[in-house]
């Protein structure tokens, strides 16, 4: 191997446009991404630091991968979940092997330093590597659309009360938080008793007009029977087309909707590090870095 990986200090200006420029290098692009954007799209205020692992050669950055560090909770006891994102290898430099030796070094890493597990969501091109070739495991995710029509949202109600048990739940104020930072025209949050969603507002254009949709980030539920009066909240509040969930299969808030569907975007990817198992992953698409 002739390269080397280390961890990138991406407060440095120079080797911010390096990895900025190895990015849209990687994924053909002819932008380029805002100065300290990577910065400030991992930095969530965890509990530990969030990353960058750099492959380096001669000098010059040929491969990168970013690690978004996040709180979960699992049977009482505090684990870091690190997200696994910006993952890039520079064209002149692809089949040697460079994504699949950040990601096991980040293995080595973070297993050293007591994190509880790897896990994101993987595009077409990685994901056959992250399951095959990285041991990663793939659980599917699930789509829902609740459309602004008032005789029809009853209907994806199901009154389920599912107990609590076996189930790893993120630091969704955690996540919230970090979305508002980066995104604070667009990041609402919707409160309804003790419980709490927050999500994304955003304009569709379909037959020449612009169309407020909801895009749920994340779920706070002080009991289960606020989920109504949340997403009466949501239109209510903003009188959007539709309500949109995108979830992890084994999300246990997921039974107390009806009408999920597979999507057309891959399935959560995981990789144990130091944690017990767990049946329940409590996890919507808002703490992935591309929501």
């Amino acid at each position: 191997m002739s390269y080397t990986i280390k961890i990138a200090d991406i407060n440095d200006p120079d080797i911010d446009l390096a990895l900025r420029n190895l990015i849209r290098s990687a994924y053909n692009s002819n932008n380029l991404l805002e100065e300290k954007f990577l910065a400030s799209n991992i930095q969530s205020n965890a509990s530990r630091p969030s990353f960058f692992l750099v492959a380096e050669e001669n000098n010059e950055l040929i491969g990168c991968n970013g690690f978004i560090a996040n709180d979960f909770l699992f049977d009482h006891i505090n684990y870091v979940g690190y997200q696994s994102c910006w993952s890039a290898t520079h064209p002149a430099h692809q089949s040697k092997g460079v994504f699949t030796t950040i990601i096991n070094e980040a293995k080595k890493i973070l297993k050293e330093q007591g994190a509880g597990f790897l896990y994101g969501i993987a595009n077409n091109r990685s994901i056959p590597i992250f399951v095959a070739k990285l041991d990663f495991l793939e659980t599917p995710s699930l789509v829902l659309r609740i459309p602004n029509i008032p005789f029809l949202r009853n209907s994806y109600y199901t009154n389920s009360l599912p107990g609590k048990n076996n189930e790893c739940s993120i630091n969704e104020e955690q996540v919230m938080k970090h979305k508002a930072t980066q995104y604070p025209a667009a990041v609402k949050v919707i409160k309804y008793n003790d419980s709490w969603l927050w999500g994304k507002l955003i304009y569709k254009k379909k037959y020449g007009i612009k169309w407020p949709v909801f895009y749920v980030g994340g779920i706070h539920l002080a009991t289960e029977k606020d989920v109504k009066g949340l997403i009466s909240g949501i239109f209510r509040s903003y009188k959007v087309l539709f309500v949109q969930f995108f979830s992890c299969k084994t999300n246990r808030f997921n039974v107390l909707l009806k009408g999920w569907r597979k999507p057309t975007m891959n399935g959560f990817i995981f990789f144990n590090l130091n944690m017990p198992g767990f049946k329940h992953f409590n996890l919507m698409i808002g703490a992935i870095d591309i929501f």
